[in-house]
């Protein structure tokens, strides 16, 4: 594929970042890479929402050091439905994590991820895919317990197969990845997770995640997967 066709298919990216030499920076770096294309930087909320009207990005990238971040992730994830937020320099521990993915945000990249890794996480995002280490999985895990075993109610919410493919969501497997999982057709996967995110009342992978409570001997199944 030509260089010029990689341009025209990558992710389109909007950086959100307080400091001027810092977004600089880091857009200039992410330009270099050609699977990625950034649209446009800005510094508050008023701009980003702007930006984002403007630009439809595919990917809007906040850096969570930014005034208020939470605020405006939630802004932006009411003005963008098809735009995909990524919090970035999350200091990664469960209750970060899940207030960004609570928030609105899609996914988040921890504060001393490399470069490799950001882009990494874009093209996961811009792909509908989560991206979660073991590490803080396993915090994550540990929070849902301490938030108690679901009803019965909510337990009967999901299907077993949407349970399955919840459960590979949360060990933040890619639509491909759970397809070969499961034995199931990547296709099926994505209906399941639309199916899964309706019944769950949210809008992204990350919330779905953060939220749905987990049965006690899955929770420490994948703890110890997690931790091992």
């Amino acid at each position: 594929m030509a260089h010029s066709d990689i341009r025209e298919t990558a992710p389109r990216v909007l950086i959100v970042a307080e400091v001027r030499l810092y977004r600089d920076g880091l857009a200039a770096t992410l330009s270099a890479c050609p699977r990625l294309s950034v649209v446009g930087t800005c510094a508050t909320q008023g701009e980003a929402r702007e930006h984002v009207r403007r630009l439809s990005p595919d990917v809007v990238l906040v850096d969570m050091a930014t005034r208020e971040s939470l605020s405006l992730i939630t802004d932006l994830r009411a003005a963008a439905n098809a735009s995909k937020i990524l919090a970035f320099a999350v200091e990664e521990n469960a209750s970060d994590v899940i207030e960004c993915a609570e928030a609105g945000a899609a996914g988040y990249v921890a504060a001393d991820a490399s470069i490799e890794e950001l882009i990494a996480a874009i093209e996961r995002i811009a792909r509908s895919e989560l991206v979660c280490s073991p590490r803080i999985a396993a915090q994550l895990f540990g929070r849902m317990s301490e938030r108690g075993e679901p009803s019965s109610g909510e337990s009967k919410i999901l299907t077993t197969r949407e349970r399955q493919v919840l459960d590979c969501i949360r060990q933040g497997q890619s639509n491909k990845e759970i397809a070969q999982a499961l034995n199931i057709a990547e296709p099926t996967v994505k209906n399941h997770v639309h199916h899964l995110l309706e019944k769950l009342e949210v809008t992204t992978r990350a919330q779905a995640a953060a939220r749905a409570p987990l049965s006690s001997a899955r929770r420490r199944a994948l703890s110890s997967r997690a931790i091992g």
